[in-house]
């Protein structure tokens, strides 16, 4: 230890707060929201730089009118004091006030988790595109194992901190992993990728995750992690794949077709496959948007030569008003009851898929457009019953011969 200082905490911000004394850990207190262990959390988070007291009571008092917020404040700290000694530490100030700053207590010396990650990426950015970049990087990767203060996430001051600490956090992952696809260790760069997938799965990095197994040739796996993504955005999300993630899909289908493989382990992974998306036995077939564009393609070619007539329907959930459903957790149970009428209603030759948390698309195969109205009634019959009355559905349809120019002109 430094000259002056006595004691040493361990500070872990990340996933949640933990405090470690010798070797132990010490308990500052049952309710991890109360505003003196905030107060400690956000002297230690400023660091060396501290910060002013005035700022450090509007964080505190935000949404709070008090007469006297300095009467409240010094409560808190002794409040604060006698939480920790009542924790068994040593007893000391552990912040101070220094012409309005506050810091920690020079006796004290206090490592933090997310002090320690900061310090790694701005000595990182200090070496850039070199192997000593790279080891500070991937300390700092290392160090961020989940979200700040996860007790306290709804906080004002733990948001912006965290938005800051999680753009720190997306440099580490590029950085790290570029390092690794240089060096052509795909399975560091897949586990790299795999790790902040998991952390943020709304952030694409599952894109990552599908290339570094594509230059494995892990093929089998690519496709899982991608199907699991796209069905991730559509269902949970209630939204289309973005054009990176069909770029993704597009590049790891090109690989698949340019690499040689055995014939009945290719039926293995086909069976497989299909037995991963079929629900109902003898029903439609549910795929994912990327994989009904697929569909689309090979039926729109094999419709001269076929005679087969094929229809696109959009069905789209509304209320009983024909209005947009603005109850997110209405509009995704209505969701998930629209998806069983359509199965229960389509025929095995049939492909369907969601499109969004609202629409669902359709592949109606040897049809008419008078044939697709009946196709239409049914599945809202269907939605009826199992809904409730008050359902509604709109519908629009397009021959494939239609396409693409005449997308615009759906009926």
């Amino acid at each position: 230890m430094s000259e002056g200082i006595r004691i040493k905490l361990d500070v872990q911000l990340f996933g949640g707060l933990v405090v470690s004394y010798e070797g132990k850990n010490i308990s500052v207190g049952k309710n991890k929201s109360a505003k003196y262990v905030q107060l400690l959390e956000i002297v230690w988070l400023a660091g060396e730089n501290g910060i002013p007291k005035e700022r450090l009571m509007n964080i505190l008092y935000e949404r709070e009118e008090q007469s006297n917020l300095s009467n409240s404040f010094n409560n808190l700290i002794y409040q604060m004091h006698k939480q920790l000694k009542k924790s068994g530490l040593p007893d000391y100030d552990y912040i101070v006030n220094k012409d309005g700053i506050f810091y920690t207590d020079d006796n004290i010396e206090i490592v933090t988790d997310a002090g320690e990650f900061e310090k790694a990426v701005i000595e990182a950015r200090k070496h850039e595109d070199t192997t000593e970049g790279f080891l500070h990087y991937k300390r700092a990767f290392d160090l961020y194992v989940a979200e700040l203060l996860p007790e306290v996430a709804t906080q004002e001051w733990v948001i912006i901190k965290s938005v800051q600490l999680q753009k720190m956090y997306s440099e580490c992952v590029v950085a790290v992993a570029n390092y690794y696809e240089k060096r052509r260790d795909y399975e560091a760069m897949y586990k790299t990728y795999k790790k902040a997938a998991e952390l943020y799965p709304d952030d694409e990095w599952q894109i990552g995750e599908i290339n570094a197994l594509v230059d494995m040739e892990a093929f089998k796996d690519a496709y899982a992690v991608y199907d699991e993504t796209v069905r991730y955005y559509t269902d949970e999300l209630g939204i289309t794949p973005s054009n990176d993630l069909l770029e993704c899909y597009e590049r790891m289908s090109r690989q698949i077709t340019n690499t040689p493989g055995k014939i009945l382990q290719i039926r293995n992974d086909i069976i497989e496959r299909r037995g991963n998306v079929s629900v109902e036995e003898g029903g439609a077939y549910d795929c994912s948007y990327p994989s009904f564009i697929d569909a689309y393609h090979i039926l729109s070619r094999n419709m001269e030569r076929s005679g087969q007539s094929v229809y696109m329907m959009l069905l789209t959930l509304v209320d009983y008003e024909g209005k947009t459903i603005s109850n997110q957790a209405k509009l995704e149970a209505r969701g998930k009851l629209l998806q069983k009428a359509i199965s229960l209603t389509l025929r095995q030759g049939d492909t369907y898929c969601k499109y969004s948390a609202s629409q669902f698309l359709l592949l109606l195969v040897g049809t008419n457009k008078e044939s697709c109205k009946i196709v239409y009634r049914r599945v809202l019959n269907k939605l009826k019953i199992l809904a409730g009355p008050r359902t509604e559905l709109e519908y629009s349809v397009v021959s494939l011969v239609d396409l693409p120019e005449g997308l615009g002109r759906a009926e």
